[in-house]
């Protein structure tokens, strides 16, 4: 079976900075991102051998959610200089590697990541994504996993179950719900995770609350129709317009090993130019790419 490999870049390379402590080269170039990101690109192409594989990243433009509300995200910590700078150059090590890179104004690399899984499915095949958020568990499926890179934890259907209390399909109508202050999305107040699963059990879904507003309301009368309809807009992953594939598209090129040495060697990471020496031994003994 064909499998397409998919990681949300912005959010790792994010979550990866604060996990690990500051590194930086004797000239004092921070590289912790770096190295994090590198890492995981490197243990994924060893362990997988993926032969379909992109990652996309949020587009420093404004964004169509935050267009929308103002105060989208907005209680996250302001992105700190020493990641600014790590991020070009994982990009352009991105490149280096052969992996298709995605990056396209208004949408968020969840936006993207959700319309190529969509069409993925449609064209045969089996979708893993890497990710550490939440929100993309929504697209879990029999033919669709979500791994989080950071804790290696695998998310199925059966996982996501047991870790909300509801099936992927709900996940948005329960965020909605309780909130998610990690993106700063109010939820009803009144409403925690216990209350959010017996509210979905009685009602079914957000559709359903929403066309029983005024029976909703009587039970939790600080509730927020406006705000609530908000919510399950900003948690809704909308499909890139004009996006698609071919398969050859995300095939994993030839990579660039001359630069990716030297890049690594300006860097000061060694065990990085192992990795790739360990790289390039399998590609040549066609066990990778």
């Amino acid at each position: 079976m064909k499998v397409l490999y998919l990681l949300d870049g912005s959010a790792f390379l994010y979550r990866s900075f604060f996990a690990l402590p500051p590194l930086s080269t004797s000239k004092g170039f921070p590289t912790g991102a770096i190295y994090g990101f590198m890492r995981a690109v490197f243990a994924l192409l060893k362990t997988e051998k993926p032969l379909y594989f992109a990652i996309a990243f949020d587009h420093p433009a404004p964004t169509q959610r935050s267009n929308l509300y103002k105060e989208y995200k907005a209680k996250r910590p302001s992105m700190p200089d020493p990641l600014k700078l790590q991020i070009p150059v994982i990009k352009e090590l991105t490149d280096f590697l052969g992996i298709k890179r995605y990056e396209i104004e208004g949408y968020e690399a969840d936006d993207i990541i959700a319309t190529l899984s969509k069409k993925a499915l449609q064209k045969g095949f089996f979708v893993k994504i890497y990710s550490p958020d939440k929100d993309i568990m929504q697209l879990i499926s029999e033919k669709l996993l979500v791994i989080n890179p950071i804790t290696n934890e695998v998310f199925d259907r059966k996982k996501v179950i047991e870790k909300f209390g509801i099936p992927p399909e709900l996940l948005r109508d329960y965020l909605a719900l309780v909130g998610d202050k990690v993106d700063n999305i109010e939820g009803i107040r009144g409403i925690g995770p216990k209350t959010a699963i017996r509210v979905l059990q009685h009602y079914g879904n957000a559709e359903n609350i929403l066309r029983n507003w005024e029976d909703f309301s009587e039970s939790f009368p600080k509730s927020d129709r406006e705000s609530f309809e908000l919510a399950l807009e900003l948690l809704h992953l909308k499909e890139v317009e004009g996006l698609d594939f071919n398969e050859e598209d995300l095939k994993i090129k030839e990579p660039k090993i001359d630069l990716l040495r030297k890049k690594f060697e300006e860097l000061e990471m060694k065990s990085l130019i192992r990795e790739l020496e360990n790289l390039s031994k399998a590609k040549a003994q066609k066990s990778l790419f």
